[in-house]
């Protein structure tokens, strides 16, 4: 089955993802390889990479790799900041945006994404598994206003963090994912994972779980 990755940090120069264009063709390249077919690229916004132009990078990348049986798409991954008001940028120009929180401090993340549904979007809390603060009952209360994505490295155990391999095995057990994605930054440390993730799911919690959580939910972004 074609896999979407709708969190993956592929696009050069600017942020702690690919660094030239040749990282950016070698992990799309691991895409590929991981079955992918439709890849949103979304470095991080931040203080750090506001000024950058994203956009000309995207379209470098677009033309360089155009003959790669691969689509790619723009986004972001907003870094929400409590004292500062930030522009959210969205998933392939959909309502649907990415966002993170600090895993340093607690923020209230289910106010925050009420805030952004009743403005028109549709939030997705990235690498959900890292907010340890959260409680069980926090998460149904979390899918009322938000969708909730794991990373794959997470999901098939690779995680430094136990308590992040505890959580993600919570709410796959529960179905409370909504959204698998690679949360790739290169293709050594922390590569795409999405394949074996996706059959581990598979194996585990059924193939009908798992084609929701890594295309048919992603679907509609890509067709926007």
């Amino acid at each position: 089955m074609a896999i979407i990755d709708i969190h993956n940090h592929a696009l050069f120069g600017i942020d702690d993802g690919a660094q030239t264009i040749a990282d950016s063709v070698l992990m799309i390249q691991d895409a590929i390889d991981n079955g992918i077919s439709d890849l949103i690229l979304t470095p991080h916004l931040n203080k750090r990479s506001k000024n950058v132009d994203v956009e000309k990078h995207f379209e470098i990348l677009k033309e360089k790799v155009k003959d790669l049986k691969i689509n790619l798409y723009l986004g972001r991954e907003v870094r929400y900041y409590e004292y500062e008001k930030i522009d959210y940028v969205t998933l392939n120009n959909s309502n649907y945006c990415l966002i993170e929180f600090s895993i340093q401090s607690e923020q209230p993340i289910e106010e925050i994404c009420y805030n952004l549904k009743s403005n028109g979007f549709k939030p997705i809390i990235a690498h959900v598994e890292r907010y340890h603060n959260l409680r069980k009952n926090d998460y149904n209360q979390l899918k009322k206003v938000a969708y909730l994505q794991l990373n794959a490295e997470t999901v098939i155990g690779m995680s430094s963090y136990k308590k992040d391999l505890r959580i993600a095995k919570y709410l796959l057990k529960k179905r409370l994912v909504d959204f698998v994605a690679s949360d790739a930054h290169d293709v050594k440390k922390r590569k795409n994972q999405m394949l074996k993730a996706y059959q581990h799911v598979k194996n585990k919690y059924g193939k009908q779980y798992a084609n929701l959580i890594f295309k048919e939910n992603a679907q509609p972004i890509i067709n926007n």
